[in-house]
């Protein structure tokens, strides 16, 4: 990744001081920070695989209904979809988060080459972007001159104020695709669940009030993670789910009038 840049010339470098107590309380910082983060994919997960095949299954069934392959066309349907859905969320999140990664790395390397090769540019620089955030421009100076004594604090604050991301990468391509194969998979079994029990009208009404307790439950631990307020998150992922059951509705009874698709009754 590069070697360490050095402070400009004509500044003699200064021990750093960090207290047990500071690192403890930016330690304790970053552990809330990760679990928050972690607490949302989680939730974006398992909404996504619920209202995803919530609108599937309501669907099919509506586009089914009467037919004498109904149950086992929304089992099929259903189970399939979910673990498509699965495969491509569980895929897709683990070439976002390698690309990021990786986009990340290269920014940071070469601003390591920048802090290294073009001290003097990198203080100016570092000076504008003080000056930017209203410092006037002589304690901009002085502050700038005061960072480069102490290279790992100087390189930190030029990758987070510059490059607007952090110095140390948590980045992990494969727990984030993981994650959210498994959520995603968790929350489809719900809308399909009772399809495996029931048939007809009651299996499409017990799904409805199987996925509108999951997704206000979703929506109440988002709004914890988030602090926002609980009933505002409940509330609002319920609607969305409300919305994706009454598109699945809409285009089951649509898309086969429109295609002229009839299925052969029971």
């Amino acid at each position: 990744m590069g070697s360490r840049p050095s402070p400009p010339a004509d500044l003699e470098p200064a021990p750093r001081h960090l207290t047990t107590d500071t690192n403890v309380a930016q330690g304790s910082e970053r552990e809330r920070l990760t679990w928050q983060t972690s607490i949302r994919e989680v939730v974006f997960g398992v909404q996504d695989g619920l209202l995803t095949t919530l609108g599937l299954t309501t669907g099919v069934a509506t586009a089914t209904a009467g037919a004498a392959v109904a149950h086992t066309t929304i089992l099929i349907a259903g189970f399939l979809g979910a673990l498509a859905g699965m495969i491509s969320m569980g895929t897709g999140a683990y070439l976002a988060t390698s690309a990021a990664r990786d986009l990340k790395h290269q920014a940071i390397h070469k601003e390591r080459g920048e802090l290294a090769t073009k001290p003097e540019e990198e203080l100016a620089e570092m000076v504008e972007i003080l000056a930017e955030r209203g410092v006037p421009i002589e304690e901009a100076i002085q502050l700038s001159k005061s960072l480069a004594r102490y290279p790992k604090l100087w390189e930190e604050t030029h990758i987070e104020k510059e490059l607007g991301i952090s110095s140390q990468l948590h980045d992990a391509p494969l727990r984030d695709g993981f994650v959210m194969a498994g959520t995603f998979l968790l929350g489809a079994i719900l809308p399909i669940l009772p399809y495996i029990f029931m048939t007809g009208l009651p299996a499409v009404l017990v799904s409805l009030a199987l996925s509108a307790v999951g997704l206000a439950t979703v929506g109440l631990v988002k709004s914890a993670a988030t602090g926002q307020r609980l009933w505002v998150g409940g509330a609002q992922v319920l609607l969305v789910g409300t919305g994706a059951a009454l598109a699945g509705y809409l285009f089951g009874v649509i898309l086969p009038r429109a295609f002229g698709l009839h299925l052969p009754a029971a």
